[in-house]
């Protein structure tokens, strides 16, 4: 493990070096993001983002909904028609005018209103806790695209390096060619060896290239918009991780969205079971016929005997259990996947540690001792080649393991609901 010191100045560091610049425009042809940067930009243009604060602003609509003081609007109903009476010797014809106005409301009995603004409610908090879910896992996979972009970076940096020794060597073998010191299969070896390394360059350059493709789709950017990012792998690899204070469990939301859905699921339930009492339905009636008036009460009360509301009273207790066994094995789940995250963070750093202390120091004085012994004619080309190419094995499995141990730190702050 990294020495707490070497640490602190490695994140003094980071702060030092990549200041957090919300006004960072990535339409700017030399803006360079960090990833401070970076993940401001994804909170404001990531598609998953835009789409979970749209659900969560469409979740609103059923709580509006819920504020009213009645389920149904009043019926109006008006009859009107002419209305005609056949005389009889001594009674003449009768005519007129038959008029019936009423007005009604149904009323819900059994507390189903109280239900429904609990459910309604109950879905805000879900959606709600989707969007804070989708902003955890979407900043942790777009900091992930930038740690990979960063990775291919630097591997292009280092194939470059190597292209740049292999031309030199390719050169040197052929003076020496030249000069009757080796024969030509150093040469063509030579040559082959730097033809590997234009080779390697041209691959990391596309890998490299592909990272900020992708980068840029997460970001929600035009190709139209340059894209360039900063930042040293190993500093973003080394900087502590800052878990949240709070529980874990509690702090995660996709377990505050499962107990959002718990409780959606508890308020239909119940509304379910509310469905026995009947919703009754009363009014007031103006009826005119002819000469004779009415005013008349009225009161509709539907009898439960077929649709007693088994299906959503059933249903609801199946989903009532079902979340409650989801919701207990999710719990259980998070300090597991909590506990192998800092078990990874962990022995990450400590190979990186390993490499740094062990092999690092060592490369530089291999590959510059090789190359004097292949110059004064004691080690051959074959032999220096060997050296170089063990030397950029390490280099590029330092690299490797820098990014992993990047990757894991974020993992770590993802999985404890910190953002990272």
């Amino acid at each position: 493990m990294p020495h707490p010191l070497t640490v602190a100045a490695f994140g003094l560091a980071a702060t030092l070096l990549f200041p957090r610049v919300a006004a960072a425009q990535p339409g700017s042809a030399d803006a360079a993001l960090s990833l401070e940067e970076t993940l401001v930009l994804a909170r404001q243009r990531a598609p998953a983002l835009l789409d979970a604060a749209g659900r969560a602003a469409e979740a609103q609509g059923p709580v509006a909904a819920a504020r009213s003081l009645l389920n149904d609007n009043p019926t109006f109903e008006l009859q009107a028609g002419p209305r005609s009476a056949p005389g009889s010797p001594g009674n003449p014809a009768v005519r007129g005018l038959d008029l019936s106005v009423g007005i009604s409301q149904s009323f819900e009995l059994g507390g189903k209103r109280g239900a429904r603004r609990e459910s309604a409610r109950a879905g805000l908090e879900m959606a709600t806790a989707h969007q804070r879910d989708a902003e955890r896992r979407v900043l942790g996979d777009v900091a992930a695209r930038f740690l990979q972009a960063l990775h291919a970076r630097e591997r292009l940096s280092l194939a470059r390096e190597a292209e740049a020794a292999a031309r030199e060597t390719a050169n040197s073998a052929q003076r020496r060619f030249e000069a009757g010191d080796v024969p030509v299969v150093d040469v063509n070896v030579a040559r082959v060896s730097l033809a590997r390394m234009r080779a390697e360059v041209a691959t990391a350059e596309g890998d490299e290239a592909v990272q900020l493709h992708q980068l840029r789709a997460m970001l929600g950017l035009p190709l139209t918009h340059p894209l360039a990012i900063r930042g040293e792998l190993r500093v973003l690899a080394l900087q502590p991780v800052t878990e949240a204070k709070t529980d874990t469990v509690a702090a995660r939301p996709d377990i505050a969205a499962l107990e959002a859905e718990l409780a959606q699921a508890d308020a239909d339930r119940r509304m379910g079971r509310a469905s026995v009492w009947p919703d009754i339905t009363a009014g007031f009636l103006y009826q005119r016929e002819i000469d004779e008036i009415a005013y008349l009460g009225a009161l509709s009360v539907p009898l439960p005997l077929f649709d007693r509301g088994d299906n959503a009273r059933v249903t609801g207790e199946a989903r009532v259990r079902r979340l409650q066994s989801l919701l207990a094995a999710a719990r259980l789940e998070v300090d597991v996947q909590v506990e192998a995250a800092r078990v990874q963070h962990r022995k990450r750093l400590e190979a990186v540690t390993l490499l740094e202390a062990d092999a690092l120091p060592l490369l530089s004085d291999n590959e510059s001792l090789a190359r004097r012994s292949y110059e004064a004619g004691e080690m051959g080309l074959a032999e220096f080649l060997l050296v170089r190419r063990d030397t950029l094995e390490a280099r590029a499995a330092y690299l490797d393991s820098l990014l992993q141990a990047a990757l894991s730190r974020v993992q770590l702050a993802v999985e404890t609901g910190a953002l990272p």
